[in-house]
């Protein structure tokens, strides 16, 4: 009788190549061989065929999404082809809203939406979950992010930000340490500010923020507003660096955003409130203190869809194939015919644009941004204790279900 450890290898990685990332549990206890092309041959293969594979937020929802750019320029002059695949993540992720999402190493830190007092770091490759216990009260408008040492320890960074006190103040900064299972406040007096909407970017276990200056009022109640520029966040040193050039000149209004690529380079999108043109610049070199910058693509907006279209300054992420020259940019398309619906808007070379629709119809007092958290996830064998222990049953029955259907698959 032919094993499933007996396949040939083309049609093993056939099948690696059709399994969800949320399967990868059920693809690890197949087999040991299994265990090791599901780390070192999926990705492989996904980035041959130029598929994002990863997570994002829609409607404070976790997703799995596969968004596949194959054929988008078509030499041949045939059909494009863009082939998103988003689909609602089950058991703990089906029962909580999250409000916001962020990601290092293959780990993913969800934060609750209903009163965002809960943070839980999934593991989605081991399949293991962490929730964290705060320290002090949360508060609607804290920011978070997560990294790792220079030792491989994990950690949570997290702003404290009480604006029923003061609309601006950030009272403290504490950083959780997965290790000790604990909580630090951290010395730190900011010379910036960083706004809530700002997610950062993960880059080589430290986070990147587009921040400014602090504000100093003058006396007659006005003051010149300062231009953003980059900082890091350094996990080893649990300090910000010094601000850092941006290459181009954004202010509040104005849309902004950061994409990390394959943990290698940092890349940033830039749209000015009064310009149709989007910008994306792509990093030569970046450390804690220093940053170059490479154009990566100009495109006007205005011939495809008006002078006034603009990406949400507040909201926007993005993701790059640098091989195709290619951006795929999550927004929404609020026309009056489709009341604020999610879309991918795929911008290339020459003024290419494309726009394709998600779905998540919505009034705009319903809306939530839909927001991509990793476009190209990496298994990671970090241990994080499992707490959720009332899932357990749940998951070994979802388990069972996945080894079925990829014993379907060997057949078809």
């Amino acid at each position: 009788m032919t094993m499933m450890s007996d396949l040939l290898q083309d049609l093993v990685e056939e099948i690696l190549y059709r399994v969800p990332i949320t399967s990868l549990r059920a693809v690890r206890s197949t087999c040991k061989r299994w265990n090791t092309l599901s780390k070192d041959r999926i990705l492989c293969k996904a980035e041959a065929r130029h598929q994002f594979i990863g997570f994002m937020m829609k409607k404070y929802k976790l997703c799995s999404m596969r968004f596949d750019l194959h054929g988008t320029f078509n030499e041949e002059g045939g059909d494009e082809f863009v082939d998103p695949s988003i689909k609602e993540l089950g058991n703990l992720f089906n029962q909580v809203k999250i409000s916001r999402v962020f990601q290092c190493d293959g780990l993913l830190l969800c934060v609750t939406k209903e009163d965002n007092t809960r943070l839980v770091v999934w593991n989605p490759y081991l399949d293991q979950m962490r929730w964290i216990q705060p320290i002090n009260t949360y508060h609607r408008f804290d920011r978070y992010a997560i990294g790792y040492d220079t030792n491989g320890k994990h950690k949570i960074l997290r702003f404290l930000d009480d604006r029923e006190i003061d609309r601006t103040h950030v009272f403290a900064y504490e950083i959780y340490d997965f290790s000790s299972n604990s909580w630090r406040v951290l010395d730190i007096t900011p010379g910036w500010e960083i706004e809530s909407y700002q997610r950062g970017a993960s880059l080589k276990g430290n986070t990147y923020f587009i921040a400014k200056e602090k504000q100093v009022f003058e006396e007659d109640g006005e003051y010149p507003e300062p231009p953003d520029y980059l900082l890091c966040f350094d996990f080893t040193t649990e300090s910000f660096g010094q601000f850092l050039p941006l290459p181009f000149q954004h202010f509040f209004y104005d849309a902004g955003a950061l994409s990390s690529l394959r943990d290698e380079k940092l890349a940033a999108l830039f749209q000015s409130e009064d310009r149709s043109e989007v910008e994306i610049w792509v990093t030569t070199m970046i450390e804690t203190n220093t940053v170059s910058w490479n154009p990566f693509l100009k495109v006007d907006m205005e011939p495809h869809y008006g002078l006034s279209f603009m990406f949400n300054y507040a909201g926007g992420s993005f993701f790059i194939d640098e091989e195709k020259k290619v951006a795929v940019v999550i927004h929404f398309d609020a026309s009056e015919t489709t009341r604020y619906k999610d879309a991918a808007y795929i911008i290339g070379e020459n003024g290419y644009v494309k726009k394709v629709p998600l779905g998540g119809s919505l009034n705009f007092s319903q809306y939530c941004c839909p927001l991509v958290c990793c476009s190209s996830y990496v298994p990671s064998l970090v241990q994080i204790n499992q707490t959720a222990a009332g899932f357990k049953k749940e998951s070994d029955e979802e388990e069972a279900n996945l080894q079925a259907q990829i014993r379907r698959l060997t057949v078809n």
